[in-house]
C-alpha cells in the first residue's frame, strides 16, 4: 500500500514528459513512416468497402447466377458476414502473432493474406468460392486492422500520438473512397462485358502490395524490441524517430528508452505472476478486466452508430430512396469521400480535447442524426417527394460526418493507448474481434431488416448511441500521456515506471532534457 501511495505521488510530480521538457519536432522520417503504414490501413478499407459497389454491379449478379435465386438476400448478407467472420479469427490471431513475432511481421503476413485472397476473389466463378475467399480476405484485413494502429501508437511521441494515429482511420477512409470511385469508373466501363465487376476487386491487391514492397525498411516497435531484449535496436529506432536539432544529444530519446526499459521490467514481473497465456492474464487483475469491458463496449458502440450499415449497404439504401444504379454509385463515392474529409480534419484537433469528451460528442451527434434519418424515412421512403428524399440522403451524410469527426479516430487511438505493452496486442485484438462480431450481427440482419421493418431498424442504433454517449463520458482520459504512464489512470500505480526528472539547463541548441 505504501508503495502505491509513493508511486501515486511520483506520478503527479515526476513525469519525464512534463511541459517544461522539450518536445521533439516531427521530423519527415516519422511522418513518412506513419503514412506508409497507412497503406496497411487502406488495404483494409478498400477490401471492406469494395463489396458495396460490387453489389451495385449487374454483371456480378449475372456471373454468380443470383438473378433467380430465392435466398439472394441471405447470400448477399453472407458476402459481408463471411468477411467479418474471418476478421474475428484474424483479430484474435494477430494478438498472439504480433506479441510473439512483432508488429512488422504481423502486418507483412496480413498484407500477404489480403493480396492472395483478393486475387482468388477476383477469379471467382461461383458464389461459394467468392464467399470462401472473402473469409480469408477478412482474416488478413482485421489482422492488419489490429496491428497497424498499435504499431503506430508505439512509434510516435505522446504529445502528437492522437494526430499521427489518426492517419490510420484517414487511410482506412482513403481505401473506402478509392474503392467507391473505382466502382463508379468500372460501372461506366463497357469493355469488360460480364467480367466488369472483377476489375475493382482485383485492385484490392494494390495497397497490400505497396506495403509489402517497403515494409523491410520500416522500423519495428521499440517497445516490442525492448520486450525481447533488443535494446540496441530499440535505441536506434528511438534516436531516429525523435531526432531534433534542438536536442543534439538525443536526451528525449534517452529518457523515453529509459522509461520503456523500466516499464518492461515491471510488465515482465507482472506477467510472471501467472503462467497462463496473455489472453487469460487479462481476466486476472481488476484493472485489466476494466480495460477489457471498456474496449469491448467502445468497439461495439462504434459499429452500432449507424455508419457501418450505411457504409456496407449504401447501395441498397440509396436504391430504396429511388436513385438509379449510376446515381447509387456516385452517392456511395460521395459518402466515403465525406468520411475521409472528416477523419482528415480530426487530425487537427484530436490532441486538443480529452478523448472521452470527443467520443461522447460523437455518439450523441450520431444518435441525433440517425433519429432524424429514421423519422424522414418513415414519412418519405416509398414516395416521390424529392425534398424529403434529398433530406434522407443528407442525414446519412451528416451521420458519417459526426462519426468521422468524433468517433472513428479517437476510438482506434484510445484502444491502442489503454493497454500495457505486454497485453496491448491481445487487448487491441479483442477489441477488433468485438468489432467483427458486432459487424456480423448488423450486416447479417440488415438486408432482411430493411425489407421487413424498414426505418424502425434505426431505432436500435439510436438507443445504443444514447447509452454510449453517457458511458464514454466516464472513461479515463489518455490525452498526451506516455503509454507507460496510462496505467496510473486505471489505479495501477504499482505498474508505472517513472524516470527521475533530470535537472534542466541550457545547451548549445536550446532547452533539453539533461
Amino acid at each position: 500500500m505504501d508503495r502505491e501511495k509513493t508511486n501515486d505521488t511520483s506520478l503527479r510530480k515526476a513525469s519525464i514528459m512534463e511541459d517544461e521538457a522539450i518536445v521533439p519536432k516531427l521530423n519527415p522520417r516519422i511522418i513518412f513512416i506513419i503514412i506508409f503504414l497507412g497503406f496497411g490501413s487502406a488495404s483494409m478499407g478498400y477490401a471492406s468497402s469494395i463489396i458495396a459497389t460490387t453489389l451495385s454491379q449487374p454483371s456480378w449478379y449475372a456471373t454468380m447466377k443470383l438473378g433467380a435465386t430465392s435466398d439472394i438476400t441471405a447470400l448477399i448478407g453472407a458476402t459481408n458476414g463471411g468477411y467479418f467472420a474471418g476478421g474475428a479469427f484474424g483479430s484474435i490471431f494477430s494478438g498472439y502473432f504480433a506479441h510473439r513475432y512483432g508488429r512488422k511481421k504481423s502486418a507483412a503476413l496480413a498484407a500477404l493474406i489480403i493480396l492472395i485472397s483478393s486475387a482468388l476473389i477476383t477469379a471467382s466463378y461461383h458464389i461459394a468460392m467468392f464467399i470462401t475467399f472473402r473469409v480469408f480476405q477478412g482474416w488478413g484485413s482485421f489482422q492488419m486492422l489490429s496491428t497497424i494502429p498499435m504499431w503506430m501508437a508505439e512509434l510516435v511521441p505522446p504529445q502528437r500520438r492522437g494526430m499521427l494515429v489518426q492517419i490510420h482511420p484517414a487511410m482506412i477512409n482513403t481505401g473506402y473512397t478509392v474503392a467507391s470511385y473505382t466502382g463508379v469508373g468500372f460501372f461506366y466501363y463497357t469493355g469488360g462485358g460480364k467480367d466488369t465487376w472483377r476489375g475493382p476487386l482485383g485492385l484490392a491487391g494494390l495497397f497490400p502490395l505497396l506495403l509489402l514492397l517497403g515494409i523491410h525498411w520500416i522500423p519495428e516497435s521499440p517497445r516490442y524490441l525492448l520486450s525481447n531484449d533488443r535494446k540496441e535496436e530499440a535505441w536506434d529506432v528511438l534516436r531516429q524517430l525523435h531526432s531534433d536539432p534542438r536536442d543534439p544529444h538525443h536526451l528525449f530519446a534517452k529518457s523515453e528508452l529509459d522509461q520503456i526499459e523500466r516499464q518492461v521490467q515491471l510488465d515482465n514481473a507482472e506477467s510472471a505472476r501467472s503462467i497462463s497465456g496473455n489472453y487469460l492474464k487479462i481476466f486476472q487483475r481488476a484493472s485489466f478486466r476494466k480495460r477489457f469491458f471498456m474496449t469491448i463496449f467502445l468497439t461495439f458502440a462504434q459499429m452500432s452508430s449507424g455508419a457501418l450499415v450505411v457504409n456496407n449497404y449504401g447501395g441498397l439504401i440509396y436504391k430504396s430512396l429511388g436513385f438509379s444504379n449510376s446515381a447509387v454509385l456516385q452517392m456511395q463515392g460521395g459518402y466515403q469521400l465525406c468520411g475521409w474529409v472528416m477523419n482528415t480534419a480530426n487530425m487537427f484537433f484530436i490532441d486538443r480535447f480529452p478523448r472521452n469528451k470527443l467520443l461522447c460528442l460523437g455518439f450523441a451527434t450520431c444518435g441525433i442524426t440517425v433519429a432524424i434519418e429514421a423519422a424522414l424515412q418513415k414519412h418519405y421512403l416509398g414516395t416521390s417527394y424529392q425534398p424529403g428524399l434529398i433530406a434522407c440522403t443528407a442525414f446519412l451524410f451528416l451521420n458519417v460526418t459526426c462519426f468521422g469527426l468524433f468517433v472513428e479516430g479517437p476510438g482506434f487511438t484510445y484502444i491502442a493507448e489503454i493497454w500495457p505493452t505486454f497485453l496491448r496486442g491481445e487487448g487491441y485484438a479483442l477489441g477488433m474481434c468485438s468489432l467483427c462480431v458486432t459487424s456480423i450481427i448488423w450486416l447479417q440482419s440488415a438486408p432482411t431488416a430493411f425489407e421487413t421493418i424498414g426505418w424502425k431498424f434505426y431505432i436500435i442504433f439510436i438507443v445504443i448511441d444514447a447509452i454510449a454517449a453517457v458511458v464514454v463520458w466516464f472513461y479515463p482520459d489518455t490525452l498526451g500521456k506516455p503509454l507507460e504512464e496510462i496505467a496510473g489512470a486505471f489505479g495501477d500505480t504499482d505498474m508505472v515506471a517513472l524516470v527521475p526528472k533530470r535537472d534542466r539547463s541550457k545547451s548549445d541548441s536550446g532547452n533539453t532534457f539533461e
